[in-house]
């Protein structure tokens, strides 16, 4: 006869186990997603990157850094200032400033014959919409680089009503009415 162990056999805790590797991975990722949101919040962007916001009243929620390229991303830092007591560049920038005394002065990001709704709004962000559509406010005659002189940039283009400008990076966007395009 065979001798008797003195203990059972342990079974083996593979169901322990996967259940500690699934719960391990699953932190990494959650920690990776937060990580990502983290990392295209705006609080975060530099000059040159590209952000849309909904709702310039709205403080709870924050804008993400987009893609420039991404139809949604209307607007661009320009200038990024750490401290709250200093003032954006001379222009027509928009502002958004973090609790954290942060500020971004932001640019309009478009291109030429593009046209955007809620330029008129005082909290609604900016969209980008067909130049037909009857939200269409304004639309995107001209864009001179590497001046800020808007009589220069704008008085010899045809359709051009109005202009905004930006010190730094010096740039005029000329706009007409949306039918200009």
């Amino acid at each position: 006869m065979p001798p008797v162990p003195s203990t059972p056999p342990e079974k083996k805790k593979v169901g322990k186990r996967i259940a500690v590797i699934v719960a391990v991975v699953g932190a990494f990722v959650f920690a990776g997603l937060l990580a990502v949101g983290y990392l295209n919040a705006a609080h975060n962007a530099e000059p040159g990157d590209c952000l849309h916001i909904e709702d310039f009243s709205d403080q709870k929620e924050a804008p993400k850094v987009h893609e420039c390229s991404d139809e949604e991303a209307t607007l661009k830092v320009a200038v990024k200032l750490e401290d709250n007591s200093e003032s954006c560049p001379d222009g027509d920038y928009d502002q958004m400033v973090y609790e954290d005394g942060a500020r971004f002065c932001l640019m309009l990001n478009v291109e030429e014959g593009e046209c955007l709704a809620n330029v008129r709004s005082p909290s609604k962000g900016y969209e980008k919409v067909a130049c037909t559509d009857p939200k269409a406010d304004v639309s995107v005659v001209k864009i001179v680089e590497g001046t800020d002189d808007i009589e220069q940039a704008c008085a010899p283009v045809a359709g051009a009503m109005a202009a905004v400008r930006y010190s730094e990076p010096a740039t005029v966007i000329c706009v007409g009415e949306p039918t200009a395009v």
